[in-house]
């Protein structure tokens, strides 16, 4: 998901007349169910193939999962948010959504940083298993999940008074599209 929005916001950047007038609105949705699809697939994949005893194939469909985190979701997910940077630092003389750009980047950031590597080791493990190390990437990966609605609410209220923003309105503010 993280990689469809940042792809996304690359091609509004890009091109912003073209996804205002002639983008398909249930585009979103529909990569959304589908990459949501492709999750569970692969997921129970994992878990027939690799937890039910069958593991003779465990180490293709972990390969697979790899190489499709690193080969395909991470470099599209880099690539499209350094698009859209270099994109706004180039056009001063538009308004843009700070907020909404500042969680794309944090949360992106913080992928790179707890995400990945669960990613890295789960690819070591085909030479050595070490099972400390697994562990802490484990711990780095479920940290990486929590943090997303804290990095949804701390930008929504950043530079507001504290006291009399709740919840809801951090959260309003970081969604809305001026």
């Amino acid at each position: 998901l993280l990689t469809a929005i940042s792809v996304e916001r690359c091609v509004g950047a890009l091109w912003p007349f073209w996804c205002r007038c002639h983008r398909p609105r249930l585009l979103s949705p529909m990569v959304c169910s589908l990459l949501w699809a492709l999750a569970c697939v692969l997921a129970g994949l994992v878990y027939f193939v690799c937890d039910l005893g069958h593991s003779e194939h465990c180490r293709v469909v972990l390969g697979t999962l790899c190489f499709l985190n690193f080969c395909l979701f991470t470099p599209f997910m880099v690539v499209s948010n350094v698009i859209v940077f270099i994109k706004l630092r180039q056009s001063s003389w538009q308004q843009h959504p700070v907020r909404l750009y500042a969680v794309i980047f944090l949360t992106v950031f913080f992928f790179l940083l707890f995400g990945i590597p669960l990613s890295i080791e789960i690819f070591l493990n085909f030479f050595a298993y070490i099972n400390f190390v697994f562990e802490i990437c484990l711990s780095l990966a479920s940290a990486n999940s929590s943090i997303n609605p804290v990095i949804y609410v701390l930008v929504g209220i950043y530079g507001k008074p504290r006291l009399r923003s709740s919840i809801k309105v951090a959260l309003q503010r970081v969604f809305e599209d001026r």
